[in-house]
């Protein structure tokens, strides 16, 4: 009997809270009562307050399953796993030890809303000047089996509409997915020189923007290999317009380029949260060809995307994290490369410090690392103690997530051209710190001091905004 209690003692203190998305230390609370829990089969799983999400959805995620052991491990790799489904406001687990060979282990959700208009904005390129804001409509858990319909708009800065549908799990235990949408938007890019230009620098105040308008439309199949595996193939269409053609702009004169795209891609990801990862990794891989029987478009592309966050404890319940990325895109084949297939560091991806500039080439290679410093750990602020929300019909009724972290960073990157070598680019830095405010409907917002050197013993700093920031 003492020996049940003591495992159901365990079992609260440690089980109801694993919901964190940052790392614990309860598989270092007491080994014996790990291992006398590691020994336990588990006879049901309990799934409460799912009222629209069908129990399939929930148990297709999980490594733990009736009838097999319980794994510590596992089970706080099924609560990061569900909350990143993005259907669940908060996850919690109960234990119910029946025996000392028997557990039930319960399992408590707080949906979110299934259809609502999320807020979106940001600022582009780090100026204020270039501010654009929209809604982003999604019909989240369709049909209850998590398939997303959504219907995004932006104004301002860059405008754009979209529309697409995502199932993310098809074809049963076969874990396919699918995914097509349709696009178009307006962009205001830049281009210094004609179109046989290779790795180019130039300054955005002093290069004037054109307006480029871009209708895409594909279709995407892909298969998982695991549950942080997966392959896919994608078909794409694009038609490019600018009534302002220049060599180099399109490769039409007539300012319209029409073609198809295909592509095959490898995803690796084990972050436990997407939009401000604290440990895991994400290794991105993708093949493409652009110009599919396009007798002046004929480019073949390689990208890939690595990125790490390795958790450094200072004590057991506080960590820094070590986060590094470098990605990569490497072009090869004949034709002329218009601008807008070119690769260019200086907009979304831009080296800090260096947020005036624009790094235009054929190929690129960007790197950072970044010191995450957590100064508010991120919790969770119900509705209806929310000083803003509690007095909001249905906004009330449910949790939002804050949190905030301190950042130091390192920024390298630079571009070239098919006919240059990469040892002979120029690679430009950028140093600095800066602020990380989680906020509710994944918004990352940021406020980042960038530097650059500009010789011996000169240096100039930058402020960096950003309402979508993600890394």
């Amino acid at each position: 009997m003492f020996k049940i209690l003591s495992i159901i003692l365990f079992s609260f203190t440690v089980l109801t809270n694993i919901y964190s998305y940052e790392l614990t230390d309860s598989t270092k609370v007491d080994s014996a009562y790990i291992k006398i829990m590691q020994e336990m089969v588990i006879e049901r799983i309990i799934l409460v307050g799912n009222e629209k999400t069908k129990d399939e959805v929930i148990l297709r995620e999980m490594q733990l399953h009736e009838g097999g052991k319980f794994n510590l491990e596992y089970l706080e790799s099924d609560i990061k796993r569900l909350y990143n489904l993005g259907l669940f406001n908060r996850v919690d687990v109960v234990p119910a030890p029946l025996s000392s060979s028997k557990i039930n282990l319960v399992f408590e959700f707080e949906e979110g809303f299934y259809f609502l208009p999320i807020p979106q904005g940001g600022i582009k390129e780090g100026s204020l000047k270039k501010i654009w804001g929209g809604v982003n409509f999604v019909w989240r858990n369709f049909r209850g089996k998590n398939e997303t319909l959504n219907l995004s708009f932006g104004v301002g800065y860059e405008p754009f509409i979209s529309l697409s549908y995502l199932n993310p799990w098809i074809f049963s235990n076969k874990h396919y997915f699918f995914q097509t949408s349709f696009k178009y938007s307006r962009t205001y890019p830049r281009n210094k020189g004609n179109s046989d230009s290779t790795g180019v620098v130039f300054n955005k105040n002093e290069v004037p923007t054109y307006i480029m308008n871009d209708i895409m439309g594909d279709l995407r199949i892909g298969k998982f290999l695991g549950k942080n595996t997966s392959v896919s193939a994608l078909l794409q269409f694009n038609s490019i317009y600018t009534s302002e053609y220049m060599p180099g702009r399109t490769v039409s004169p007539d300012g319209l380029d029409i073609f198809p795209s295909i592509g095959l891609d490898f995803t690796y990801d084990t972050r436990n949260y997407m939009k401000f990862a604290t440990y895991g990794s994400y290794y991105y891989l993708k093949l493409s060809r652009s110009g599919i029987f396009h007798k002046d478009i004929d480019l073949n592309k390689f990208r890939f995307d690595l990125r790490r966050f390795i958790p450094v404890k200072l004590s057991n319940d506080y960590a820094l994290v070590l986060s590094g990325r470098i990605n990569s895109v490497l072009s090869f084949g004949g034709g002329e490369i218009p601008v807008y297939l070119k690769e260019s560091l200086g907009y979304d991806n831009l080296i800090r410090g260096w947020d005036n500039f624009v790094f235009l080439g054929e190929d690129k290679m960007f790197g950072s690392v970044e010191l995450r410093i957590p100064l508010v750990k991120p919790f969770y602020v119900k509705g209806s103690d929310h000083l803003i929300l509690r007095k909001v019909p249905l906004a009330n009724k449910f949790s939002y997530r804050y949190g905030v972290y301190a950042t130091v960073f390192y920024d390298l990157g630079g571009v070239w051209g098919r006919k240059e070598n990469i040892y002979d680019t120029k690679f430009e830095s950028g140093f600095g710190a800066g602020l990380n405010f989680l906020l509710p409907f994944d918004f990352v917002a940021r406020v980042d001091f960038g530097v650059r050197k500009l010789h011996k013993d000169k240096y100039k700093g930058q402020i960096i905004m950003a309402l979508d920031a993600s890394f």
